[in-house]
């Protein structure tokens, strides 16, 4: 799961959504599966795109297939970014731990 956190002003919302649905749709076209995404309750100016890539590879797939019009996009989302740091990304591995035999229900 891959997330990308922004820092966006009120007086920008509207440009920057209109900028993540062009972001979605280069997400999808490139394997992202559930794509969504998240603004904090408690600290509106924060955002969060969130979504799945099956596989490390298709991850850096997905980063070296850029086009100029993909990184265009990038760019025009890092400007917007207000944060005192940069836009930040969290990679993160899913582990399961529960067994998957104990995650369903027994037929008896």
């Amino acid at each position: 799961m891959v997330l990308v956190d922004y820092r966006i002003a009120q007086e920008d919302v509207a440009a920057f959504l209109a900028l993540m649905a062009r972001r979605r749709r280069i997400r999808i076209r490139d394997g992202a599966q559930q794509w969504a995404l998240l603004r904090d309750l408690e600290v509106p100016d924060c955002w969060t795109e969130t979504y799945h890539v099956p596989t490390w590879v298709e991850y850096i797939r997905h980063n070296e297939r850029r086009t100029h019009a993909d990184a265009e996009v990038s760019d025009a989302l890092t400007a917007l970014h207000q944060g005192p740091e940069p836009v930040r990304v969290h990679r993160m591995i899913e582990r399961q731990t529960v067994p998957e035999r104990d995650d369903m229900p027994r037929k008896t």
